[in-house]
């Protein structure tokens, strides 16, 4: 009896999908282009990557999509349906690619784990950056060149670079790029929570409801724009649009959205600090207009089609994509962006002035 280990249902260690042994199975199904996309760090660049997918499965069809991620953004990735297997970055997954052979890989981060990971895998061809043999890091192919200069020339990359983030992603994988969007399917159990919240708080639903994403994210504390210029918005969005006004966040604003709220001359809906981050995915979708700095909070209200107000201080507006969902508002000082993740001095953010902010809502409302 011969066994086939090169079916694609084959298993080896137990029985395949149709519990058949390989002698004249009619189910036989040779496997496809193997594609493995190599795309650990930052939730936020994790979910805009997935814009990458359709064009992958537009050049390599069929194909067989595995994406390794570090094991905080695999909720993001949760029932995609373009990736056929989904890893986390731990060595029980990382080890058996190791042993596979893929046709092609797309390394896009730029970090040694990564990078170390990507040189080591067999595969036909490579795309994006990896490792030489001085540890340093390495672009795999001509199309990665651009986005490798991004990282060592700041003149390029702050005053010259006017593509996207999507657009260098997909120049990388030397792809086509037709403009698409975030790939990214929550379940709708992940939506309870936020309903049950506003069940019970019962907001007039004949009101626009305003999201405040009020955090910097975990790296750049830059990107904070001042608690006070949060409250005159409030009083602006209350008095004036007579909107829901609500607080979003995580663990990190728990402090600054229990200010706001006892602050806040007008009732807010403080939408807690322990949601998880499909539940936060899930408050941000049923808002009409988010206010956010460059966070996972705006790619995850892009991601769900929710309209937005991006606040840019210390990084590139021109690398984010809104897909025709909103605004950017870039500082635009003479040091900005910088990158830096602490500054004495936060004129960029601070230049972001409360009615700026309040005119580009009302335009959305």
């Amino acid at each position: 009896m011969k066994l086939r280990a090169d079916c694609f249902y084959f298993k080896g260690d137990k029985p395949c999908r149709y519990k058949r042994l390989c002698d004249g199975c009619p189910h036989y199904k040779a496997f496809p282009p193997k594609v493995l996309i190599i795309k650990c760090r930052a939730q936020g660049d994790v979910l805009r990557t997935t814009a990458l997918l359709p064009g992958i499965k537009r050049k390599y069809e069929p194909s067989h999509i595995t994406w390794l991620v570090d094991e905080e953004s695999l909720d993001l990735l949760h029932n995609n349906p373009y990736i056929d297997r989904l890893l986390g970055y731990r060595l029980a997954d990382i080890m058996p690619l190791l042993s596979e052979k893929f046709d092609v890989l797309i390394s896009l981060d730029k970090e040694p784990p990564s990078t170390s990971l990507a040189s080591m895998v067999e595969s036909g061809c490579k795309f994006g950056f990896g490792m030489n043999d001085f540890g340093n890091l390495i672009a795999f192919n001509k199309g990665a060149d651009y986005a490798y200069r991004l990282g060592v020339d700041d003149d390029l990359k702050f005053r010259q670079n006017n593509l996207t983030y999507q657009q260098i992603i997909y120049k990388t994988a030397e792809i086509d790029y037709r403009n698409e969007g975030y790939i990214f399917r929550p379940e709708e159990k992940h939506k309870e929570k936020a309903l049950r919240f506003f069940k019970k708080n019962a907001p007039n639903e004949s009101r626009a409801a305003v999201g405040l994403n009020t955090g910097a994210g975990v790296k750049f504390e830059t990107k904070q724009w001042p608690a006070e210029y949060y409250l005159k918005l409030i009083e602006s969005l209350h008095t004036r649009l007579r909107a829901n006004i609500f607080l979003l966040g995580g663990g990190r604003e728990r402090e600054l959205n229990r200010f706001l709220e006892k602050r806040a001359c007008v009732r807010v809906f403080n939408t807690g600090s322990d949601n998880s981050l499909l539940e936060f995915a899930g408050f941000l979708s049923l808002m009409d207009v988010i206010v956010t700095s460059d966070t996972l909070g705006m790619h995850l209200a892009l991601a769900q089609n929710i309209k937005v107000i991006a606040l840019f201080g210390p990084t590139c507006p021109q690398e984010i994509d809104l897909y025709g969902k909103g605004t950017k508002i870039f500082a635009g000082v003479d040091c900005s962006p910088c990158y830096k993740q602490t500054c004495a001095d936060m004129k960029c953010m601070e230049s972001i002035s409360p009615e700026q902010v309040f005119d580009e809502i009302e335009k959305l409302i």
